[in-house]
This record gives C-alpha cells, sequence and structure tokens, in this order.
C-alpha cells in the first residue's frame, strides 16, 4: 500500500474510533439536512481543532456551563467526505444506524464492517482517546485524607493508599457486542456486567471491558506504540507501566522519608497533572 494511502487510512480508523465514542451525526428531517457533530473534555480540544484543520472545515465552540467543547459541520459536501471515511468502520451500533441512515440520504452504499480488528487497526486508539477511562481505584484512605476535596485530596489518597489501590483502563457500553469486538480482536481484557439501575444515572445495563493486569497492558503499550493516543489520555499511558514496576519494587509501601516513597509520590502527582 502506497505509504500516504496507508497514513490516510490508519487516520480514518482512528477518527471512526473516536466517532463510535464520541461522535455523532444529526439529522433535520423537515430540511432534510444532516449535521456531525463530535464533543470532547476541555483539555482534549487539540483533538477537535486537528480534526477541523484536516477536514479543512467546521466550527469549534465550548459548550455552555460544560468543561467540553464540540466540533460541528454542516456542510454537505464536509458531510460526504466525513461519510466516506467512516463507511465500513464504525461498530457502535448506535453510529452504524446513524451512517445507514446518513447512506440512504447521500445516495451511498453502506459499507458492513469487517467482523474483528486487525492488530494493525488504529480504531482501538481512537476509541480510547473517546470512551476509555484509565484510572487508579483506591480502596481504603484514611479519614483524614478522605476529608480533602479535589485532586489535592485525590493525590494525597493515592500517596498514601499503600497496597490499595488498582490500576484499570475500561470502556463501557450499552452494547455488549462493542465491547466483545475488542476483547475478541486483541485477546486481552474481561467483560464486566453492570445491572441497570433506576435510581441512579445508569438505568440500562452496562457492559464493561476492563484491563487491569500488566500483561494485558504490555501488550496494549506495544500497540499504541505504533498508534499513539491523540488524548491528554497518552500522558497516563506512559505512566502505566511506571505504575507496574514501582508496585513490583514495593516503593509504595517504603518508609514516607524514603527515596522511593518520594519517587512513588512524584508518579502520583504526574498522574492527576490533567485533573482539575
Amino acid at each position: 500500500m502506497n505509504k500516504n494511502v496507508d497514513v490516510e487510512e490508519k487516520w480514518n480508523q482512528w477518527f471512526a474510533g473516536l466517532t463510535d465514542g464520541d461522535g455523532c451525526f444529526y439529522i433535520n428531517k423537515k430540511e432534510k439536512s444532516i449535521s456531525y457533530e463530535l464533543t470532547v473534555h476541555i483539555f482534549d480540544s487539540r483533538v477537535v481543532y486537528d480534526i477541523k484543520t484536516k477536514l479543512k472545515a467546521g466550527s469549534v465552540l465550548k459548550r455552555s456551563n460544560s468543561n467540553s467543547i464540540r466540533y460541528r459541520v454542516k456542510s454537505r459536501e464536509v458531510i460526504e467526505n466525513i461519510v466516506d471515511r467512516l463507511n465500513g468502520r464504525l461498530y457502535n451500533e448506535a453510529r452504524i444506524k446513524q451512517c445507514e441512515k446518513v447512506c440512504q440520504l447521500l445516495n451511498k452504499q453502506y459499507i458492513t464492517p469487517s467482523f474483528l480488528l486487525s492488530k494493525d487497526d488504529s480504531y482501538l486508539a481512537g476509541l480510547i482517546d473517546s470512551d476509555g477511562s484509565l484510572t487508579i481505584n483506591i480502596s481504603k484512605s484514611s479519614k483524614k485524607d478522605s476529608q480533602i476535596s479535589g485532586v489535592e485530596g485525590r493525590c494525597l489518597r493515592l500517596i498514601n493508599s499503600r497496597g490499595a489501590n488498582q490500576l484499570r483502563l475500561t470502556i463501557a457500553s450499552k452494547y455488549f457486542n462493542n465491547v466483545t469486538l475488542i476483547q475478541k480482536s486483541y485477546k486481552m481484557g474481561v467483560i464486566y456486567t453492570e445491572k441497570a439501575n433506576k435510581n441512579n444515572r445508569c438505568p440500562n445495563k452496562k457492559y464493561i471491558w476492563t484491563l487491569s493486569s500488566y500483561n494485558d497492558f504490555q501488550i496494549l503499550y506495544e500497540y499504541l506504540k505504533k498508534f499513539p493516543l491523540k488524548s491528554t489520555k497518552m500522558h497516563r499511558m506512559r505512566l502505566v507501566l511506571i505504575y507496574f514496576k514501582y508496585k513490583e519494587l514495593k516503593y509504595h509501601l517504603k518508609a514516607s522519608d524514603s527515596l522511593e516513597f518520594k519517587l512513588w509520590s512524584k508518579f502520583c502527582k504526574a498522574w492527576f497533572k490533567y485533573s482539575f
């Protein structure tokens, strides 16, 4: 494959993953018009501005009362360009339905995506950029640390958590096929089911693809060497192997005035660099 064509294809695959998580098509039935929208956290504004530059069109606006910004396109010519880039590369069931309707309006043939993703497909990087959640969960903290709010409190609780912490990458979806696709394609991670709870903000059952083992993160890390994340989540991904190294060497259990514990504390502060 021509190098330029391959670069373009990898960008389209990443764009599809990003769209499956944070993008959507809107159809105005009265006007028979189509728009494309992508919403990301304010920290990832560079992602949408890069897309705007790539597509040479669209507007970027900060959403009111929100820490997010939205990229929007209405030009039919650009919508057709976006559809050509995404058609046959989307896997989110909701996004597929939108794409099918858009293809009908544009008189384009909808393309069914492949059954599995190849290891040379950058789709997963885009999906992690949009829907991935990379966290260190803390199961126990002191009463004093628990009373401190904000980033300072979260950082302090991690520093002092001793062995009561676990690193996890998760992607959640209400569609089972969306998460099994990742597991089957890359042979890593496990899937948990979160039951619907009508009393909270999760009224629908969710399926959560989860990475937590060192071996699985090694596989992902090698994949991301080829297809780096474009969002600020790449900052945490670069810290993942350091986390496992420090845990193996038990830096988090050393005396608070030791060099090892100071390195652990430095890691914890770096982990929350893009938090507020």
